[in-house]
C-alpha cells in the first residue's frame, strides 16, 4: 500500500510538471527552446521514469532541466526537493536544495522558502546542528510566517535534544508571532518543558529549584495536571503529607484521565497522617463524579480494610451493575472466593474465572496516546510516536479504566 502511494504521489508530479510545460511553455530563453524542442518530450518522459524506477539524482537531474526556477514552477520544485525527503532521500533533497538556494534568479522570500526546506533535510536527517542554525537565522527576518516556522521546528529540535531552556525561550518568541487562539497549546507544551526541569532539579535533590519550576509552569497553564502530580511528590519527599494531598486533590479538576495515577502515592500521604477513613470518604465522593476502574478497586480494598469486606462486595456488585468492567469483576471474584462460608468447588471456579480474566486484561495494553494510537503499559508525557504532550492516558472501556 505505501508502494502504490508513492508511485501515485510521482504520477501527481509529472503530471504537474507536464501541465506547467503545456500551459506555460518551456520556461527557457528563445534559443534553448529551439534547442529543447525536439526532445523535450523524451526526456520529460525519462525524467517520469527515473522517479518510477527509484532513481532519485537521475530524476531530479532530468526534471529540473527541463524546468528553469521561476515563478511558475518554484512550487514544483519545492515539491520535488519535499517528496525526495519524504522518501528517506534526504541526502539528494540536501542536495537539490543547496543547488536550488545557490540559484540567482531565486527572490530573497524563495531563497527563505529554499532554505526552510533545507533546514527540514537536516532535521530529518539528525543533523541537529545545521539545522539549527539555519533556523536560527531565519527566525530573524522580517517575515512572520517564515519566523514562525523556524521557531516551530528549534522548539523539535531543543525537544529531541532535552535542551528544555532553550526550547522554553523558543516557545517565548514564537508566542509574539502566534494569533491567539493557538497560544494555549504552545503555553501546554512550555508548561511541560518547565516540569522537566523540575523533574531534573528534584532527581537533584533540589526541592527548591524544583519547586520554582512547578510554579513556572502552572504559571504557564494553570490545568497541567503533570504540574501538580510533580508538585505534590515534591511535597511528599519532604514529608509535608497534607500538602501533596491538596496537590493531588487538584488532578481530578485538571484531567480526571489522570486519577489512577495519583491513587497510590495519595494513599501513602493519607496513611502517613493516619488519616485513610478521610480518604475512603474522599474516594466515595471521586468515585461517583469521576468512575473508574482503578479508583473503584483502591476503594473497595480499602472499605474491606477498613470496615468489612462485605461492605466492599455490596460496594463491587452496586457499581457493576451501573458500569462494567473486567478489571472490577475480577476483584468482585477475588472477594467472593475467598469468603469462607463458599465450598471449595465454587471457590475453585471462581478462582479460575479471576485469574482468566487478569490474564486478559494484563495482556491489553494499558496506556494509549489520543493523538495517534501509541499503545504500550508504562505513562509517557510525550508520546514516543507523535511526540505530542499530555496525549499519553489510560485506556478507558470494558478493559481499562
Amino acid at each position: 500500500m505505501m508502494e502504490n502511494g508513492i508511485i501515485y504521489i510521482l504520477l501527481l508530479i509529472a503530471l504537474a510538471i507536464g501541465f506547467f510545460l503545456g500551459k506555460y511553455g518551456f520556461p527557457l530563453s528563445s534559443q534553448s527552446v529551439k534547442k529543447l524542442h525536439g526532445k523535450a518530450a523524451s526526456q520529460y518522459l525519462q525524467g517520469l521514469n527515473f522517479l518510477l524506477t527509484d532513481k532519485p539524482d537521475a530524476a531530479v537531474d532530468t526534471l529540473t532541466e527541463l524546468l528553469d526556477v521561476n515563478e511558475s514552477t518554484f512550487e514544483i520544485h519545492l515539491s520535488l526537493g519535499s517528496l525526495l525527503r519524504q522518501r528517506g532521500e534526504v541526502g539528494h533533497a540536501i542536495k537539490f536544495h543547496q543547488n536550488l538556494i545557490e540559484n540567482t534568479s531565486l527572490s530573497q522570500v524563495q531563497r527563505n522558502r529554499m532554505r526552510v526546506e533545507l533546514g527540514l533535510d537536516f532535521q530529518k536527517a539528525g543533523v541537529l546542528d545545521q539545522a539549527e542554525r539555519i533556523f536560527l537565522q531565519l527566525r530573524e527576518i522580517d517575515d512572520a510566517h517564515i519566523r514562525i516556522v523556524s521557531l516551530t521546528h528549534l522548539v523539535e529540535i531543543y525537544r529531541d535534544e532535552r535542551d528544555w531552556p532553550e526550547a522554553i525561550d523558543a516557545v517565548n518568541k514564537l508566542l509574539s508571532d502566534l494569533p491567539d487562539y493557538e497560544k494555549d497549546l504552545w503555553r501546554q507544551r512550555q508548561a511541560h518543558f518547565y516540569c522537566e526541569l523540575a523533574l531534573g532539579a528534584k532527581n537533584l535533590e533540589n526541592l527548591d529549584r524544583a519547586e520554582l519550576f512547578l510554579r513556572k509552569a502552572v504559571s504557564c497553564d494553570p490545568n497541567c495536571a503533570r504540574a501538580s502530580i510533580e508538585w505534590a511528590r515534591v511535597a511528599k519527599d519532604r514529608e509535608d503529607f497534607e500538602v501533596a494531598i491538596d496537590h493531588f486533590k487538584r488532578v481530578p479538576g485538571q484531567d480526571p484521565d489522570y486519577i489512577p495515577e495519583v491513587l497510590p502515592e495519595m494513599l501513602e500521604c493519607y496513611r502517613s497522617l493516619n488519616h485513610v477513613p478521610d480518604m475512603i470518604k474522599y474516594l466515595k465522593s471521586l468515585q461517583d463524579q469521576h468512575p473508574s476502574s482503578s479508583l473503584l478497586i483502591s476503594l473497595a480494598d480499602l472499605v474491606k480494610n477498613y470496615e468489612s469486606e462485605s461492605a466492599a462486595v455490596e460496594l463491587l456488585d452496586q457499581k457493576l451493575k451501573i458500569r462494567p468492567s473486567l478489571r472490577v469483576i475480577g476483584k468482585f471474584l477475588d472477594f467472593q472466593s475467598s469468603k469462607k462460608d463458599r465450598d471449595l468447588e465454587n471457590q475453585k471456579s471462581q478462582v479460575l474465572v479471576r485469574d482468566l480474566l487478569e490474564l486478559l486484561v494484563t495482556h491489553k495494553s494499558y496506556y494509549q496516546c489520543g493523538q495517534c494510537g501509541f499503545s504500550g503499559n508504562h505513562l509517557h508525557w510525550l508520546c514516543p510516536s507523535c511526540k505530542s504532550w499530555g496525549t499519553t492516558k489510560a485506556v478507558r472501556g470494558l478493559d481499562g479504566e
